[in-house]
């Protein structure tokens, strides 16, 4: 009789060892925690401070027919077209926002946002302590400003008007455009991109990103 327990016992304990083996084992409560995609686990952004937005990314650019080997007569020929695109966009420019940033000196730059359809296409800066509109090249080499962005928004629009592009180009090879200056109270304040074709107005995407981001 004890022989025939001792038996029943081992298949018994044997039985029950199968089935724990086919048992899933419990999932934990919690899931293990991803690395998050900006870069450094959660513990380690802690420790190196607040992170800085970053800027977000640039939208795709606009697509060009790939650009033929022209010659300088047909190249001059388009020149006439850009002429003739620059005369209606006098018409068309609009003020965009403003911003304020930094030189890597840290001077302070007030930058402003020509826009055509919504988009910038030029950029103007702005005396940090005077507000008025600068000639490219020029810079005041300032550290502070008492200026509120509301003031050299005011000044950004009401001069609009006046601003003139001037119909005189040069050609960039690289980039395959035209380069026309915009003037305002007799000084260039900025330049505007057209197209090798003359047709098409080349817009400023990191210009655009700045001020999307910055701009109020």
């Amino acid at each position: 009789m004890p022989k025939f327990i001792f038996i029943l016992t081992i298949l018994i304990m044997t039985w029950k060892w199968g089935i724990c083996q086919k048992m899933p084992d419990k999932p934990d409560k919690n899931p293990p925690l991803l690395v998050p995609s900006s870069g450094a686990p959660p513990s380690m952004r802690a420790a190196q401070g607040p992170l800085q937005p970053p800027l977000p990314p640039a939208p795709p650019g606009p697509v060009f027919p790939q650009i033929p080997t022209l010659s300088e007569k047909e190249l001059l020929a388009n020149l006439s077209k850009a002429l003739t695109t620059i005369q209606q966009l006098n018409k068309q420019l609009t003020a965009g926002r403003v911003w304020f940033t930094r030189s890597p000196t840290g001077e302070i730059e007030i930058k402003g946002g020509l826009l055509y359809q919504g988009v910038v296409v030029a950029v103007l800066h702005f005396h940090p302590k005077e507000g008025e509109p600068l000639p490219e090249g020029l810079n005041p080499h300032c550290w502070r400003t008492s200026l509120v962005l509301t003031t050299i928004q005011d000044r950004f629009s009401s001069m609009i008007g006046d601003l003139k592009i001037l119909p005189a180009a040069t050609f960039a090879e690289p980039e395959a455009c035209w380069i026309f200056p915009v003037v305002f109270n007799n000084a260039i304040v900025t330049h505007i991109k057209i197209f090798y074709d003359g047709l098409h107005v080349v817009q400023d995407f990191a210009a655009n990103q700045e001020m999307l981001f910055y701009g109020q």
